[in-house]
């Protein structure tokens, strides 16, 4: 009889990791063509310096656990896209690098190869960044003035209030949540690209190289809270557009919730991880500090995973099959 010693990651049947690793590359690339279309080539130079971070980050890393320089996978290339798509463009460019390289350092590196980080490391980074500058981070320049941002140094600008921010305040925002789907509301790199985001997921799903249940029934239960307890005097349809479309929501829901190394293996477990970080999102922006919870609650329903499957295990009886 022979054995054979398997190798991690352990994250999916078929198509390779690179190749998952590759198409949500290009699904996260081609949310920077509205960006640079509109501001100019600062969204590529954020980008480029952001994944450059990671990568620098990633070889060290590897260096001191293994004594030589290599990569195993792009997932550090992922990590840096992630982690810029979560800022505001106005922000300076040292703050992506910074939530970059902690994403990697802290949240990935000490737990081995991709396949093995217990929370997303993007969301940690985001969320590092968050409590270290959150001036820097909940600061937005007004996309209603006429702007060319640089691609280097310092942004001249005048601020605008993000919807999230009113919505935080007990306020309906002035602009219209039609408007929100063209990039007319101050808010981070991924606000008002709400169809090329979803155009993204269903690419990601098409592909395997995402899972549709955590992206459902996140927003689902978004959606569902934000019907029953709206935080402004409007109607629940209107309520429900404003909280998806405003902020980060609706990215973390598709690019972030989805990922197949946090979020558990079986589908009955996907789906209450995705409804579980729905609720957490809610709960951030009716009682958390900052307008934007979505990173926060991202984490926190990665620590609930095992849990989650562990539960879902012995209901059952048994594991189920891992990839459904």
């Amino acid at each position: 009889m022979t054995s054979h010693k398997l190798t991690p990651p352990f994250v999916r049947e078929g198509p390779s990791v690179h190749s998952m690793l590759g198409w949500t590359l290009f699904a996260l690339f081609t949310l920077l063509i509205v960006p640079v279309v509109r501001y100019g080539t600062r969204p590529i130079t954020m980008a480029c310096l952001t994944m450059l971070t990671c990568l620098v980050c990633e070889l060290f890393a590897n260096l001191l656990a293994v004594g030589r320089l290599g990569l195993t996978d792009p997932s550090s290339l992922v990590t840096g896209m992630v982690c810029t798509m979560l800022m505001p463009l106005n922000a300076p460019l040292w703050l992506p690098c910074a939530a970059g390289a902690f994403a990697i350092l802290i949240a990935k590196a000490p737990f081995g190869p991709f396949g093995r980080t217990p929370f997303n490391p993007a969301a940690a980074g985001t969320a590092f960044a968050a409590l270290c500058w959150p001036s820097l981070m909940y600061t937005y320049f007004d996309p209603a003035q006429p702007y060319s941002l640089p691609a280097f140094g310092t942004c001249t600008f005048l601020s605008g209030q993000s919807a999230a921010a009113v919505l935080k305040e007990g306020l309906k925002p002035d602009i219209l949540p039609l408007n929100m789907l063209w990039g007319e509301s101050a808010g981070p790199l991924t606000t008002g690209i709400a169809l090329v985001i979803a155009a993204g997921g269903i690419l990601l799903v098409l592909t395997r190289s995402a899972h549709w249940e955590p992206m459902v029934f996140f927003l689902g239960t978004a959606a569902l809270l934000a019907s029953l307890f709206p935080r402004i005097a409007c109607s629940p349809l209107t309520s429900v557009k404003y909280e998806l479309l405003s902020g980060s929501v609706f990215f973390c829901a598709v690019f972030m919730a989805s990922n197949p190394v946090s979020a558990p293996r079986t589908r009955a477990c996907r789906c209450i991880y995705g409804a579980l970080a729905g609720a957490f999102v809610m709960l951030f922006r009716y009682f958390g500090q900052f307008e934007q919870g979505a990173p926060f609650a991202i984490l926190a329903a990665d620590a609930a995973s095992p849990l989650i499957s562990a539960a879902i295990t012995r209901l059952r009886g048994w594991e189920g099959p891992v990839h459904e």
